[in-house]
């Protein structure tokens, strides 16, 4: 009688679901575009994720969410632990790498086995990007003291979890992306506490209205994929306004939404250069870097 039941709960919920997806994917479709990742599909789901427990659970594992994120091979994570072995100046700890691990435990992620210092643990690729990135800021940088830091496109905000836990200096991190992304964003971080959310602001960016000076802003992809006009928006009023910074860059926007080349954002950011990505994630990434 109760898997019955259960069986029954589970039905009505996938129903439900099912319903509520295809209702918010048919309101998204009359929004203008802003990114590469604003294609109905990704907006939803973070919908769908941050207002239900049971798509929150396998968000990490849903087709339309991978085409945008989760989507780093067992391989590519192989790369990034290379990386990051190979970095003289920090090494991360045993307890380090339990912290890091703590980003999987929601959602469901695809893992695989790594070996970290020595000892075999099961990890999201993903996280072991965000693990080289934060080393790569705090070699890079004085992170230290970092007090403001800002984050464009944020995925389900597992990059700032590392960040914030790692860097107890950060006070305020604000959040900036689609509200759907946010609030998948929220859900996920209120799993780590209050003391998390409490230094976390979400800022929509479909109407970026926030203005601030920022110790650091970081941005993963998300900057290089979106239209040239919100990339105006966010030059202005985020980006010029950041003392330092670190763009992971791709050339998806300057080839298909007519946003900025490489070589004009250089001109435009004021003592900025590039860096290599390492491990190449494809031709002609890079990374862009100033305040170092």
């Amino acid at each position: 009688m109760k898997q019955t039941l259960k069986n029954l709960k589970d039905f009505f919920t996938h129903y439900m679901d099912s319903l509520l997806f295809k209702i918010y994917k048919r309101t998204l479709s009359r929004r203008s575009k802003t990114s590469i990742s604003d294609d109905n599909s990704y907006p939803v789901v973070c919908y769908m994720a941050s207002k239900s427990e049971y798509f929150f659970k396998k968000f990490r594992r849903n087709a339309a969410y991978n085409d945008i994120l989760e989507h780093v091979s067992e391989k590519q994570g192989q790369e990034y632990l290379a990386v990051i072995h190979k970095n003289s100046k920090l090494k991360f700890t045993d307890s380090d790498w339990d912290n890091f691990h703590k980003n999987d435990l929601y959602g469901n992620p695809v893992m695989f086995s790594y070996d970290l210092n020595g000892r075999k643990m099961d990890m999201s690729p993903t996280t072991l990007r965000y693990a080289k990135v934060l080393q790569d800021i705090v070699t890079l940088f004085d992170a230290r003291r970092f007090k403001s830091v800002a984050e464009i496109g944020i995925g389900y905000a597992g990059q700032c979890r590392l960040l914030i836990s790692y860097l107890d200096n950060i006070q305020s991190y604000s959040l900036f992306d689609l509200p759907e992304v946010l609030g998948l964003a929220r859900r996920y971080l209120g799993k780590f506490g209050k003391n998390t959310l409490d230094r976390i602001r979400f800022i929509d960016g479909t109407h970026v209205n926030a203005e601030g000076d920022y110790d650091f802003v970081i941005s993963n992809y998300a900057f290089s994929e979106l239209v040239r006009d919100i990339q105006d928006i966010y030059l202005n009023r985020v980006i010029l306004r950041s003392r330092a910074g670190y763009i992971t860059w791709n050339t998806l926007s300057y080839e298909e939404l007519n946003g900025y080349s490489l070589e004009e954002l250089l001109e435009k950011i004021p003592g900025s250069r590039v860096i290599a990505e390492e491990p190449l994630t494809k031709e002609n990434n890079c990374i862009i870097v100033w305040g170092h």
